[in-house]
């Protein structure tokens, strides 16, 4: 025998067979959705009648804000969001601290969502703490029954000037509230910036702290370095020169800093980390350690898929005794170096840069005298030196200023030099920034950047420590950030460019207020910045940090931390 049901219909009779017994019932239901009937309590066997199904029902809109990151410039929200009631893409509202900015249309395709995606460019936003939070909106067309919006998330993030490392330690053989020197590198969207912390007067500093960014530049985490100096868990008296260095082919992060143990630098050793700066191992020899004194490493890895060299990592320094560069290699992501012969320059201040061919051109020279030479065959061949500049600098009374070279390289080959002084042998009225360009490695073009089309005016400032940063992806940008020294404070300031260096874009105003010189911590050449400043292009955007001394209070000397702003595009 069959059991069956009939849904009820409003004001009318339902019919129930049950065991062959016909049960007439009637059921009253308001207009408008039906009901079910009220008989349907039978344990056993099942109900007999159960709820029906809505004939017009309402989901909740759906989705989820899963990242927030810095690109191009600007900062990206991604994620996906959709309602269940239509096939049509569902809109996503966007408030920045409690006041909707934007509304847009998640219709981008992503295979696990299929055309529900989103990923979009907020609008700009205020310096200060930003709050960003989505709801996707419920897109039922008649009177609907579920929230007008579904929450999918905050985000918080800081734009413009914000600190992302301090100097953490009171020991009383260095100066403190005192981070100086950055130097950063960027692969995707993690940027890993090191800076000394703790800056002697006479060389060196009592640690170097690390800062770490998972979002192209929107937040940071920092610490200091494990097992480099005694401060850290070390044996080493004092470290400097810290440099970030990433090889994709072995995964792994890595710093160079350039150890002491009384008087000069003992050379250089390495930090890596295999979790973009989670977690740091101990320190390792990479050159040095020998008894002569050593000084301004670099090290540059061969991230080119198309170099038969890909993997390799190059390590130059200068090995004060003689006075020459020495060049060192790593086929294992930094674990162990080698040294490679050729005929070594006598100079300080080098630096390489990896080419997609896989040749190092490594360029050197201090205070506006340049010269370079290439390595190929992975360290087989030399070819130069050669002259690339024969300029000179304005040495700046109570300012530590020495020019040193930055260079970058796109993925064309074209490499970016620059470095502050004047093209001028000799009597350089104020330092501005030169630059050297190269689509080969071999022959250079030289020229000033123009960044203070006022004489006038340019007669009483000063750039310097200007440093470069390439975008690996889009081939002519190029950006730099730079100390602007005028009478006796400084600001940061940046330049960018779209195509390859030809032209600049001027920002109009600064990333920093003007500091006194009188905030910066002293040393044996003068108050101290840094002869270089972090800069690096994360996700198409470019990320930097550099130190800024603030007043200081409570009784300190100093207040000088390590800092960003955000975001910047070219």
């Amino acid at each position: 025998m069959s059991i069956r049901s009939v849904f009820p219909v409003a004001g009318r009779p339902v019919a129930l067979l049950l065991a062959g017994v016909a049960v007439a019932a009637s059921v009253l239901v308001a207009p408008g959705h039906a009901q079910a009937a009220p008989v349907c309590d039978q344990p056993k066997p099942p109900p007999i009648c159960f709820e029906p199904p809505d004939p017009d029902p309402d989901q909740a809109a759906e989705g989820s804000f899963e990242v927030i990151v810095g690109a191009n410039g600007g900062v990206v929200v991604s994620g996906w969001a959709r309602d269940p009631d239509t096939d049509a893409p569902a809109k996503v509202r966007v408030r920045r601290n409690g006041t909707q900015v934007a509304e847009f249309t998640a219709n981008d395709y992503r295979y696990d969502v299929g055309n529900h995606a989103y990923s979009r460019t907020l609008p700009a936003a205020p310096a200060g703490q930003q709050t960003v939070c989505l709801a996707a909106v419920n897109m039922y067309a008649g009177a609907p029954h579920q929230a007008a919006e579904t929450p999918l998330g905050c985000r918080s993030y800081t734009a413009g000037l914000y600190t992302v490392g301090v100097d953490p330690y009171t020991t009383a053989d260095t100066q403190h509230s005192a981070a100086v020197e950055a130097d950063s590198h960027a692969w995707g969207s993690t940027v890993v910036s090191a800076y000394q912390v703790g800056r002697a007067f006479d060389g060196g500093s009592t640690n170097i702290g690390f800062a770490v960014s998972r979002d192209a530049g929107l937040s940071w985490t920092s610490d200091v370095l494990p097992g480099l100096t005694v401060a850290g868990g070390g044996t080493h008296q004092r470290a400097s020169d810290p440099v970030v260095a990433y090889s994709a082919r072995w995964d792994t992060w890595m710093v160079g800093s350039l150890v002491f143990d009384g008087g000069g630098g003992t050379g250089i050793m390495v930090n890596r980390s295999w979790d973009a700066g989670g977690h740091w191992t101990t320190p390792t020899w990479a050159i040095g350690n020998d008894g002569a004194e050593w000084d301004k490493e670099w090290i540059a890895c061969d991230n080119w898929t198309s170099s038969p060299y890909y993997g390799t990592c190059y390590l130059t320094v200068t090995k004060m005794t003689g006075y020459q560069v020495e060049l060192a290699k790593s086929t294992d992501g930094g674990r162990t170096w080698m040294p490679v012969d050729g005929p070594r320059p006598a100079t300080n201040g080098s630096y390489p840069v990896v080419r997609p061919d896989g040749a190092v051109v490594v360029l050197y020279g201090l205070n506006g005298r340049v010269g370079s030479f290439t390595v190929t065959g992975g360290g087989t061949g030399w070819t130069g030196p050669a002259t690339v500049s024969n300029g000179s600098r304005y040495d700046v009374p109570d300012l530590r200023d020495v020019s040193v070279v930055s260079a970058d390289v796109d993925s064309t080959g074209r490499i970016n030099a620059v470095w502050h002084g004047c093209r001028a042998a000799t009597g350089c009225a104020w330092n501005g920034i030169v630059q050297a360009t190269s689509t080969d490695g071999r022959n250079w073009t030289v020229s000033e950047i123009d960044t203070c089309p006022d004489t006038a005016l340019c007669a009483a400032t000063h750039r310097f420590a200007p440093t470069i940063t390439a975008d690996p992806q889009t081939p002519g940008r190029f950006a730099i950030v730079f100390n602007d020294l005028w009478s006796s404070g400084v600001s940061v300031r940046y330049l960018s460019s779209t195509d390859g260096g030809g032209t600049w874009k001027k920002r109009t105003t600064p990333l920093t207020d003007v500091m006194p010189l009188t905030r910066m911590p002293d040393t044996s050449q003068g108050r101290m910045l840094g002869e270089y400043l972090g800069i690096a292009t994360a996700n198409g955007t470019v990320v930097t940090t550099f130190p800024v001394a603030a007043a200081p209070a409570g009784g300190q000397a100093f207040a000088q931390t390590m800092s960003t702003y955000t975001p910047l595009g070219f």
